[in-house]
């Protein structure tokens, strides 16, 4: 995953811990330094809806628009 991606998921969203989820197990695995269990976040974007770009709005045309 890319620097940018990471970081546009990061801002993008408001991150939470699902329902139900008392704790978050950050700690790894004995074998290797993968994590001992995924880590599972639930994520809500910070926007309303009406203010993120839809792919149809970098259309006109059939011409794709650069912003």
């Amino acid at each position: 995953m890319s620097v940018m991606l990471f970081a546009r998921l990061l801002q993008g969203f408001t991150w939470s811990k699902p329902e139900g989820v008392a704790a978050i197990d950050l700690s790894e695995s004995k074998h290797d330094t993968f994590m001992a269990k995924p880590l599972v976040l639930r994520a809500e974007p910070r926007l309303p809806a009406h203010l993120y770009p839809t792919i149809s709005s970098y259309f006109v045309s059939g011409i794709y628009m650069m912003h």
